[in-house]
C-alpha cells in the first residue's frame, strides 16, 4: 500500500511580543536587511506619540500598593498636558488618585516641561522612548502583514491567523526579521496540509473574517453623510475584500461554497458606489453654488441619460464609454463635467449604474451594450 502524502497549501501563524523598547534605527537597520521598507513597515514614532508612550509606562494598576495611573489632563491647539497621579488612602474604606507629576507637551516647538514627583524620571523616559521602536510597532507590523498577506483569524477572536502558500515567503522573512531583533518576541509558523477537514476550516475562517469586515464596513458607511473621501476609503476596503475572497476560491476550489459571499459583497459595493455617487453629486452641487464663473456650473440633464444610451448601443452595437460620448454630443444630448470627472468619465457612471440597474450590461471594462 503506497503512502500518500499531502502537500502544503498555507500556514497557520502567531506570536508572543514581550514588552520592549530598542533603538528604532537598529530596529529599522534589521527589517530593511530582511526586505522590508522601514519607513512603511515599521516607521519611527512621532514626537507626541513617544512622549505619550514615556509617561503612560509609567501607569502600575497592579501592585497592592504603590499604584500610578497615567491621564492625559489637557489638550489645546498649542499643548497636550499629561498627569501621572499616585493612589493615596484617605481612610479605611477610602483610596484617591493625587497627581504627582505633570508633563506638558508643547506642540509648535516639541518642548517638554516636566514637574513633580518622578518629572527627573520622566524625563529620562521619554529620551529613551524618543526615536525608539517597541513591542506596539511590531505587533502593529504583524498585523500589517497579515492583512498584505491575505490572512484569515482562524478564530473569532484572533490570534491564530492562516496564509496562503504564496505567500509563505513573506512570512519567513517577517519571522527572520522578529527573531533578529532579540528581544524575545516570536514569530510561529505551523504548515497545514492540504486536505479536505483543512480546507473546510479554511473556508469556515474565510466566511467569518468576511462577514465580520463586510458587517464593519457597512455600519460605517451607514454613518457617513458628507464626507467623500471616508466613502472612497470604505470603498477601498471592499475592494480589498473582494481581492481577498477571489484569493481564496482559487485556492480553495469546489470546496469555497463562496456565491452567496460574492454576492452580498457585490450588493453592499453597489451600495456604497450609489451613495458615494449621490455624496459626489451634491458635493459638485454645493461648489457650483459658490462657483461665480459660468465654467463651473454644470448643465443640467433634462433626459434619461441611460434610456438614451440603450437607443444609440441599439443602433451601434457595443461602445467605449469615451467613443459613446462622442456620439451623444454629436446627437445634440447635454453631458456634465464636474471638478473631478470630465463629460466622459461622468457618461461612465451613469452608464455603470444602468449596468447595476440591469438596463445596460458590460462587455468588458468600459464597455457597454443594450440589455
Amino acid at each position: 500500500m503506497s503512502e500518500v502524502i499531502n502537500k502544503e497549501f498555507g500556514v497557520n501563524i502567531w506570536w508572543t511580543c514581550p514588552e520592549f523598547v530598542m533603538k528604532g534605527e537598529q530596529a529599522q537597520a534589521i527589517f530593511e536587511a530582511n526586505g522590508f521598507e522601514p519607513e512603511k513597515d515599521l516607521p519611527l514614532p512621532s514626537r507626541r506619540k513617544a512622549i505619550s508612550r514615556a509617561v503612560y509606562s509609567f501607569q502600575d494598576r497592579r501592585r497592592a500598593s504603590g499604584r500610578k495611573v497615567t491621564e492625559k489632563a489637557a489638550e489645546s491647539d498649542s499643548a497636550v498636558v499629561y498627569g501621572i497621579l499616585g493612589r493615596q488612602s484617605k481612610a479605611a474604606e477610602e483610596v484617591s488618585y493625587d497627581q504627582s507629576t505633570t508633563v506638558r507637551l508643547d506642540k509648535d516647538s516639541g518642548r517638554v516641561e516636566a514637574s513633580g514627583e518622578l518629572a527627573e524620571e520622566a524625563l529620562q523616559a521619554i529620551g529613551r522612548y524618543t526615536d525608539a521602536i517597541t513591542d506596539d510597532d511590531v505587533r502593529m507590523f504583524l498585523r500589517r502583514i497579515v492583512r498584505i498577506c491575505y490572512g484569515v483569524a482562524k478564530r473569532p477572536s484572533g490570534g491564530i491567523y492562516f496564509i496562503p502558500e504564496r505567500f509563505a515567503n513573506i512570512i519567513e522573512s517577517a519571522s527572520e526579521a522578529i527573531d533578529a531583533l532579540d528581544v524575545g518576541a516570536r514569530l510561529y509558523v505551523e504548515r497545514v496540509m492540504d486536505g479536505e477537514q483543512e480546507r473546510q476550516i479554511v473556508w469556515e475562517a474565510v466566511e467569518n473574517d468576511a462577514e465580520a469586515r463586510l458587517e464593519a464596513t457597512l455600519q460605517a458607511v451607514g454613518r457617513i453623510e458628507k464626507r467623500v473621501g471616508c466613502m472612497k476609503s470604505q470603498q477601498a476596503k471592499l475592494h480589498e475584500l473582494d481581492q481577498l475572497v477571489d484569493i481564496y476560491r482559487n485556492l480553495l476550489g469546489q470546496e469555497a461554497e463562496y456565491e452567496a459571499l460574492v454576492e452580498r459583497l457585490q450588493n453592499a459595493s453597489n451600495q456604497v458606489a450609489d451613495k458615494l455617487e449621490a455624496l459626489e453629486e451634491a458635493r459638485d452641487a454645493k461648489q457650483a453654488e459658490k462657483d461665480a464663473t459660468k465654467s463651473c456650473t454644470r448643465p443640467r440633464i433634462r433626459y434619461d441619460v441611460v434610456g438614451e444610451a440603450v437607443k444609440v448601443l441599439q443602433e451601434t452595437g457595443p461602445q467605449y464609454y469615451d467613443d459613446l460620448a462622442a456620439e451623444f454630443r454629436k446627437r445634440g444630448l447635454e453631458l456634465r463635467a464636474t471638478k473631478t470627472k470630465t463629460e466622459s468619465q461622468w457618461l461612465a457612471a451613469q452608464l455603470a449604474k444602468g449596468a447595476r440597474e440591469g438596463r445596460l450590461k458590460s462587455v468588458s471594462r468600459g464597455v457597454y451594450d443594450a440589455a
